[in-house]
């Protein structure tokens, strides 16, 4: 595959005459933080939690990482975008939300998110560590643009996997501590690297398949040009070094170049909501629902379905708010999967073929 790159232009996906009018961003902290760090599908494999924890007769998870995205991009609908993102690359996440809130049908961006508490490691290495995920090939960057029904695979960023660099990743988190002390698990960490490799290479195998002789495709934002976001108030509760504070600020961004204030935003129960609504004193400074674990798809899909039908009947003033759906862990790979799912292929098929939805 050619390292050539093409670069996509904030200015060109503004301009563009299609909308999308929902995304759900899933930020991947690889456990269930709110509630005490315990294991979800996202947790990778031998990470220690407090439910299945590093001891000595099993070391942490036993399974893998489930990676969600490609069963959604597969699902033969009409319309969408689907992508990975990682807040150590901000150019390429505000890129993507940009790029999902310009494509019509459903969208989705699953976001690695450090969490120094789950994670074990000091406050101030949460992009360090961030970064190395991408660039050792544990978590790639790419994205699937859906047409007709059919996806095309693109990288963003070059994918190597790289052994050593994914050594020096496990080395830095607390959570994979027991597997070089007291005794060195070789077998352990051979089983989690080669994972990792099987999964980078299942991602270029499918931008081989369905997208032959790519080139790489990286967003420019200049970032200074960008206009302040004003969804979200400084001073929240989240933690020192949490990587949910750094994707909420850039989802905002990106939010704000397409829609300005004209944003709603529906977030499943988790850490972002606890931290950002405290004490009858929200960070929020734009319409925003809290509501259970499993719900944050199916209410983003029905409010925005709601506020384009209402357009399309001449009931609402101006143009219909992006609805951007908060979720974890729970809302997303878990407790929320089948929601997720279903308000997926709504948006994908129904929201770009009803009648009532398009004027």
């Amino acid at each position: 595959m050619t390292e050539e790159i093409i670069r996509v232009k904030i200015d060109d996906m503004l301009a563009r005459p299609t909308k999308g009018y929902w995304l759900y961003v899933n930020y991947d902290n690889e456990a269930f933080m709110n509630t005490g760090i315990q294991e979800s599908s996202a947790t990778p494999p031998f990470a220690s939690t407090t439910t299945g924890p590093g001891g000595e007769a099993i070391k942490g998870k036993v399974g893998i990482k489930q990676d969600i995205l490609e069963g959604f991009a597969l699902m033969g609908l009409r319309s969408g975008f689907f992508a990975t993102a990682n807040p150590a690359y901000p150019q390429d996440l505000i890129g993507k939300v940009i790029d999902a809130l310009t494509t019509p049908g459903a969208s989705f961006i699953t976001v690695l998110s450090s969490c120094q508490r789950g994670w074990r490691h000091e406050e101030n290495l949460t992009n360090q560590v961030e970064k190395l995920a991408t660039e050792s090939g544990y978590f790639p960057l790419y994205s699937v643009h859906v047409r007709d029904g059919k996806p095309f695979y693109t990288l963003n960023e070059p994918v190597n996997f790289n052994k050593d660099k994914v050594i020096e990743w496990v080395k830095a988190l607390g959570k994979f501590r027991h597997l070089f002390k007291p005794e060195f698990m070789e077998e352990n960490l051979e089983f989690l690297t080669d994972s990792i490799r099987q999964r980078t290479q299942n991602i270029l195998d499918l931008v081989e398949q369905f997208n032959p002789g790519h080139k790489i495709e990286k967003y420019t934002v200049p970032l200074n040009k960008l206009a302040n976001q004003e969804h979200i108030a400084p001073g929240h509760g989240l933690c020192l070094g949490c990587g949910e504070g750094q994707i909420i600020t850039q989802v905002a961004a990106g939010a704000t170049a397409v829609a300005g204030n004209n944003v709603v935003y529906t977030n499943a129960t988790s850490c972002l909501e606890v931290s950002t609504s405290k004490d009858n004193t929200p960070s929020w400074k734009v319409p925003w629902v809290h509501h259970l674990f499993e719900t944050s798809a199916t209410m983003g899909d029905a409010l925005s379905t709601a506020f384009r039908t209402l357009a399309v009947k001449g009931k609402l003033a101006g143009e219909p708010p992006r609805v951007i759906s908060l979720g974890g862990d729970g809302g997303t790979f878990d407790i929320g999967y089948q929601w997720l799912k279903g308000a997926i292929g709504r948006q994908g098929a129904y929201g770009v073929m009803s009648k009532l939805l398009n004027p």
